[in-house]
């Protein structure tokens, strides 16, 4: 679900941000600051919801655990 979100709030961002010059012309300074608020508020969430898409990814399937050759697997402090 946050992949979903994730890309609907990137894409509304580049929309955004390819519309703004069009509307720094037509609309005035105010709207196009309006739309540059905009468009770092969805690219803000669209970082948000990569963060809490790795998050859930990283509980569902949990990296392996790293060693070396010479050491072994490392383990955890809470694992023996």
């Amino acid at each position: 679900m946050y992949k979903v979100l994730r890309i609907v709030s990137g894409v509304i961002s580049a929309l955004l941000a390819a519309a703004c010059i069009f509307i720094f012309i037509y609309f005035g300074w105010f709207w196009g600051l309006i739309c540059i608020i905009g468009v770092a508020a969805f690219f803000g969430l669209c970082v948000f919801f990569k963060k809490l898409q790795e998050e859930q990814e990283r509980k569902l399937n949990p990296p392996p655990a790293v060693g070396d050759f010479i050491t072994g697997k490392a383990n955890k402090d809470d694992e023996v």
